[in-house]
C-alpha cells in the first residue's frame, strides 16, 4: 500500500512537470503586456488537481486491479501486461470520469469526452502503471512477503 501512495506521488509529480512543460509559454514568446503563468505555478496548480485524482481515484482502482489479476492468475507474462495496460487505460478514464463528476456538482460527467481530449487520463494511468512496474526492480519486495507472491507473480 506505502508503494501504491509513493508511485501516486511521484506520478503525479512527473505527469504535472510533463503538463506543465506542454503548456508553458517560454519568456522570449510571451507578449508584452499579457500575464503568463511560471513553469513552477503551472506545475504546482497541476499537483492541486492531479495528486487528489492519483491518490483517491487511482490507489484504489490499482488495488482493484490487481486484485482481479491475481485472481484470475495468468501465465503468461505477456497477456497480463496486455490486460494491466487496458484495465489502468480504462481506470483513469473512470478516476478523471468521477473527479470530473465531483469538480462539476454532479451536473456533468460527459463533457470528458466531449472535446476528445481523454489522452492525458490514459496517459497519467499508463504512467502510474510503468512506475509501478519500475518499482519492484528497484526495490525488491521481501521474500515469501506479501507482495512479492502475489504481485511479482504475476508481472
Amino acid at each position: 500500500m506505502i508503494r501504491k501512495i509513493v508511485v501516486a506521488l511521484l506520478s503525479a509529480i512527473i505527469f504535472c512537470l510533463g503538463l506543465a512543460w506542454l503548456n508553458y509559454t517560454p519568456l522570449d514568446e510571451q507578449q508584452a503586456n499579457t500575464y503568463y503563468w511560471s513553469y513552477a505555478s503551472l506545475v504546482m496548480v497541476y499537483l492541486m488537481y492531479a495528486a487528489p485524482v492519483y491518490l483517491l481515484g487511482g490507489v484504489p482502482l490499482s488495488i482493484l486491479i490487481e486484485f482481479i489479476t491475481a485472481k484470475i492468475g495468468w501465465v503468461n507474462l505477456v497477456v497480463n501486461y496486455v490486460f494491466r495496460l487496458i484495465a489502468y487505460s480504462l481506470a483513469g478514464l473512470v478516476a478523471m470520469m468521477l473527479f470530473m463528476l465531483v469538480m462539476s456538482g454532479g451536473k456533468s460527467g460527459t463533457s470528458l469526452f466531449a472535446n476528445g481530449d481523454f489522452r492525458f487520463e490514459v496517459v497519467a494511468s499508463l504512467l502510474y502503471l510503468h512506475l509501478w512496474l519500475f518499482s519492484f526492480l528497484i526495490v525488491k519486495p521481501k521474500k515469501g512477503g506479501y507482495s512479492h507472491g502475489r504481485y511479482m507473480r504475476n508481472l
